[in-house]
């Protein structure tokens, strides 16, 4: 329990500083923020499941998240 508070907790401090850093001129805002969301994906299963949810509800995210989906099974097919 106290693994998963220490992740969530990591996770929304990095998400939250890669918002404040989103705006400037430095890119290094975005990538702060997926980084602090890898890290609440890995603690939560419920967080996962609400975004998956919140991806599902806008129909251009659903056709890119099958985008990406169909992008990763090509590449696996062709590590083989």
């Amino acid at each position: 329990m106290l693994k998963k508070t220490l992740l969530m907790s990591t996770g929304s401090t990095l998400f939250f500083i890669g918002l404040i850093l989103f705006p400037l001129p430095v890119p290094f805002g975005l990538p702060v923020m997926l980084i602090g969301l890898s890290i609440m994906f890995k603690a939560s299963n419920s967080f996962k499941r609400k975004a998956i949810r919140l991806f599902d509800k806008h129909r251009y995210s659903r056709q890119a998240w099958q985008k990406v989906k169909g992008y990763r099974k090509n590449q696996k097919r062709f590590k083989k």
